[in-house]
């Protein structure tokens, strides 16, 4: 007796190596979904370690204290100058008696608004809290995120990204930063404010006390 061969009815569905329309589309939103989250996390990425450090490493010209309230009306007033969005150019003596106006009579300053001309005093021998200008850069030294101009409440440095404050010469007072903010060495020649943003010194050590003794829980703030 023959036998006769075994034969199968009609496999539906897609050809072994071919793919169904369903097959692709869910492939296709798979894709769509992973790019969508590396750009996500790129840009999460980008603004909370922004490229800040561009531009930096040579001489900058800030020029004579006239043209930098020019620049920022509100210098002699002690509102800190920011230069090239990296730096908060600081009129000290202006700054300590702005904080001390807006303090309630927390903190005392020997001198009084304005101060159109800060003076000379930059090197590195002068007490932080006695320079005439300083260079401070808005890096935080924490995870690095651009830290905002001064808190009109507290009249700190206040990071945004996690808390850390600073007082407006850059020594730190709450957060979890591990110093004070970093700043540049200043130097004056013929009547004109410079900058060498090659030389970064860093930031008071935790503990520093040389202008505004105010704890956080003093006054309110920006930043929680």
């Amino acid at each position: 007796m023959s036998m006769q061969p075994y034969t199968y009815g009609e496999v539906h569905g897609p050809r072994a190596g071919e793919m169904s329309r369903r097959g692709f589309m869910r492939r296709m939103l798979g894709v769509g979904v992973g790019i969508l989250s590396i750009e996500f996390l790129a840009g999460t990425v980008a603004f909370l370690w922004p490229n800040i450090r561009e531009g930096l490493g040579g001489i900058l010209v800030l020029g004579t204290a006239e043209d930098i309230a020019v620049n920022q009306p509100e210098w002699p007033e002690g509102l800190p100058y920011v230069f090239q969005s990296k730096i908060f150019v600081v009129n000290v003596p202006a700054a300590k008696a702005r904080v001390a106006e807006n303090s309630s009579g927390q903190v005392e300053a020997d001198v009084t608004l304005p101060v159109p001309d800060p003076g000379t005093d930059l090197g590195p021998e002068v007490p932080l809290a006695d320079r005439s200008v300083v260079a401070l850069y808005r890096k935080c030294p924490h995870l690095g995120c651009q830290v905002p101009q001064l808190c009109d409440q507290s009249q700190w440095f206040e990071c945004l990204c996690h808390g850390s404050k600073y007082t407006v010469i850059g020594e730190k007072r709450d957060g979890p930063a591990p110093r004070g903010m970093d700043r540049f060495a200043m130097i004056f020649e013929d009547g004109v404010y410079k900058i060498d943003s090659g030389q970064i010194e860093d930031g008071p050590p935790i503990g520093s006390e040389t202008f505004d003794g105010r704890g956080p829980t003093d006054m309110p703030h920006c930043a929680a």
